[in-house]
C-alpha cells in the first residue's frame, strides 16, 4: 500500500465550510473585507436606482476592485476571470459573478466616491498609528497615458487630416453610387437590396466610421483652440507630452504627499501640466484638507501647541510665487516648507554661477541707498531697469567696467559686462537657501528622498502600475486614487500581520502609540 495521504477532490462535504476558511486570517482579502465593512458606503448606495434589475452590492464591487489593485489586476476582464479561479476574489464576491462590463461600469461611475474612500482608508491608517503628520514630503512622477505619441497632432496636421478624410468620404460615396448603378443593371432597379445585405451593411458602416473620424478631428481641433496648447492627442485629448526618464511621452504627472513615518500616502492628484511648480499649492491644500479630517484639532485656534507640518518638496516645485504664497496667513502657521530652487544645488548656469565660486551672486553686496551692487573686486553694478517674465518682476544690474578687470573671463564672458537679475521674490529664495544650508534643514530635506521615492518605486515596480488604463484627466485622477488606496491598504495589511491582530481588534486598542518622527 502506497504511503500517501488520502486524496479525493470530488468528495462532497455535508457541511461546506465558509469560502473564507480557505484563506489565512491575516490574508490580504480578509483585511480588505474588514476595511470596506468599516468605511462609509452611503454615497455608493445613494446612487442605486430603485427600478429595474437589482444591482450588485457596492461593497462587493469595492472589495474586488481594491483587492485587484493590490494584486496587480487592473483590468475588469481579468477580474472577471479571477472570479472563476481565485479563492480570494470568489470569497470577496460571495461567489457572485458580475461580468466585466458591470465591474468596469462600477469603477467608471463611482470614481469620485472611490477618491473619497481614499480618505476613509487614510483615516484607518491614522487610527492605527501609521501616520504622524509631522513631516510630509511631496513629489511627482511622469506616467504614460493610454495613448500613442503617433496620434498627437498640431492644428495644421488636424486640418490636413480632416481634409483628407472628407476627400476619402466623397470618393467612397462616389464609388458606392457607381456600384449601386451597376448592381441595378445586374439585379434590376425594383429590388429592395435585401439580396445583398452584407455589401450594403459594409458600405453603411464604412461611411459611418469615416464620418465619426471626421467629427472626432473637428472636436479635437475645437478643443485644441480652447486649451491654448500647441498639440493634442486624438486617443486621449487631455494627455500632454511629458519629459519622462530619458524620453518624452504622452502622459500625466502623478502627484503624491507622503507621511514620513510609514510612507503612507496622505494626498494624491494627477495633472497634465508639464511642470510641477503650479501643483505645489493645490497639493498643499489637499494635504491640509486630509490632515484636518484626521486631526481636526491640529490647527484649531484653541490648540496652543500646534506645530506646522514640515514639508520637503523637490526643486521642481520651487518658484518665487510659491514661496511668497506660503508666507501668507493661509499657510504660515500650518506649513514649514523645505524647497530648494533649481539653482541652489552644486552649480547654476554658466561661469560665475557656481555657488562656491567667489563670483557667485551671493558674494555681491547690495547698496540700498544707491540701489546698486558691488562685486568682489570693488566694481559697481548699476541699476538698468526692470522687466516682467511669467508675471514675476525682475530688476537688472550691470557693470560698465568689466573688461579692465583682471578676472574678466572668469566672472563673466559677456562682452557687455557682468549683470545680475534679481527677482522680486529673491529675498525669499535666499532665505530658503539659508534655511536648507543649516544642519537641521539638511536633515529634514534629506528625509524626502527616503520618504516619497520608495512609494513611487512600490507603485511602479512591486505593483506594476507604470501607465494609466483610463483616458481623460478626471477618470485618471480616480484611477490613481485607487492605486494610492491599494498602497495604503497594503500598509494596513502588513501592520496587522506584524501585530497578529484583526482590524477590529487593532482599532479597538486605538493603536496610536507615539513614535519619534525620525
Amino acid at each position: 500500500m502506497l504511503n500517501i495521504r488520502p486524496y479525493n477532490n470530488k468528495e462532497q462535504l455535508l457541511f461546506p465550510p465558509s469560502i473564507g476558511d480557505y484563506l489565512s486570517k491575516d490574508h490580504l482579502a480578509n483585511v480588505i473585507d474588514e476595511v470596506v465593512e468599516s468605511i462609509d458606503l452611503t454615497p455608493y448606495y445613494r446612487k442605486i436606482s430603485s427600478v429595474g434589475n437589482p444591482s450588485y452590492d457596492p461593497a462587493l464591487e469595492i472589495k474586488i476592485w481594491f483587492y485587484g489593485y493590490c494584486v496587480k489586476t487592473y483590468s475588469s476582464r481579468k477580474i472577471e476571470e479571477r472570479l472563476d479561479t481565485d479563492v480570494a476574489f470568489i470569497y470577496l464576491a460571495g461567489m457572485q459573478k458580475p461580468d466585466f462590463r458591470t465591474i468596469s461600469d462600477f469603477r467608471k461611475n463611482n470614481l469620485n466616491e472611490l477618491r473619497n474612500s481614499f480618505v476613509d482608508i487614510l483615516q484607518i491608517c491614522h487610527r492605527l498609528g501609521l501616520t504622524k503628520l509631522g513631516n510630509i514630503s511631496i513629489d511627482s512622477k511622469v506616467m504614460k497615458a493610454n495613448a500613442s505619441a503617433d496620434r498627437t497632432y498640431n492644428e495644421k496636421e488636424l486640418i490636413k487630416e480632416r481634409e483628407e478624410i472628407q476627400k476619402a468620404i466623397e470618393e467612397y460615396l462616389q464609388k458606392a453610387n457607381q456600384t449601386d448603378e451597376e448592381e441595378d443593371k445586374l439585379y434590376g432597379p425594383d429590388k429592395r437590396g435585401n439580396e445583398l445585405p452584407e455589401n450594403v451593411r459594409n458600405k453603411e458602416e464604412r461611411i459611418k466610421k469615416m464620418k465619426q473620424i471626421a467629427q472626432q478631428l473637428k472636436q479635437a481641433q475645437e478643443k485644441l483652440k480652447q486649451s491654448g496648447k500647441k498639440k493634442i492627442n486624438l486617443t486621449d485629448s487631455d494627455a500632454q507630452f511629458q519629459k519622462g526618464t530619458g524620453k518624452i511621452i504622452p502622459g500625466y504627472r502623478a502627484e503624491i504627499a507622503v507621511d514620513s513615518k510609514e510612507q503612507v500616502i496622505v494626498a494624491n492628484d494627477v495633472t497634465n501640466e508639464q511642470n510641477d511648480a503650479p501643483q505645489l499649492l493645490p497639493m498643499v491644500d489637499k494635504t491640509l484638507e486630509n490632515v484636518k479630517a484626521l486631526e481636526p484639532e491640529k490647527f484649531s485656534e484653541d490648540n496652543q501647541n500646534k506645530k506646522p507640518i514640515k514639508l520637503p518638496a523637490d526643486a521642481g516645485y520651487s518658484s518665487g510665487k510659491n514661496l511668497s504664497e506660503l508666507e501668507t496667513a493661509k499657510y504660515k502657521d500650518k506649513i514649514d516648507p523645505y524647497i530648494p530652487d533649481t539653482n541652489s544645488q552644486t552649480k547654476e548656469r554658466g561661469k560665475g554661477y557656481d555657488v562656491s565660486s567667489p563670483f557667485h551672486r551671493s558674494k555681491f553686496l547690495y547698496n540700498e541707498k544707491e540701489n546698486s551692487f558691488t562685486c568682489p573686486c570693488g566694481k559697481t553694478l548699476y541699476y538698468m531697469g526692470q522687466y516682467l517674465s511669467h508675471d514675476i518682476l525682475y530688476s537688472v544690474y550691470r557693470c560698465r567696467d568689466c573688461k579692465s578687470c583682471q578676472h574678466f573671463g572668469k566672472c563673466t564672458v559677456n562682452k557687455n559686462g557682468r549683470f545680475i537679475q534679481i527677482s522680486e521674490h529673491q529675498h525669499l529664495i535666499d532665505k530658503m537657501r539659508q534655511k536648507l544650508s543649516t544642519p537641521e534643514g539638511k536633515k529634514i530635506y534629506g528625509k524626502r528622498k527616503i520618504t516619497v521615492e520608495p512609494v513611487f518605486g512600490n507603485l511602479s515596480q512591486n505593483l506594476g502600475f507604470r501607465e494609466f488604463l483610463l483616458r481623460g484627466v478626471e477618470k485618471i485622477k480616480g484611477e490613481f486614487s485607487l492605486m494610492c488606496s491599494a498602497h495604503n491598504l497594503l500598509k494596513i495589511a502588513r501592520f496587522l500581520r506584524e501585530q497578529k491582530m484583526l482590524l477590529t481588534q487593532a482599532l479597538a486598542k486605538h493603536c496610536t502609540v507615539a513614535v519619534p518622527d525620525g
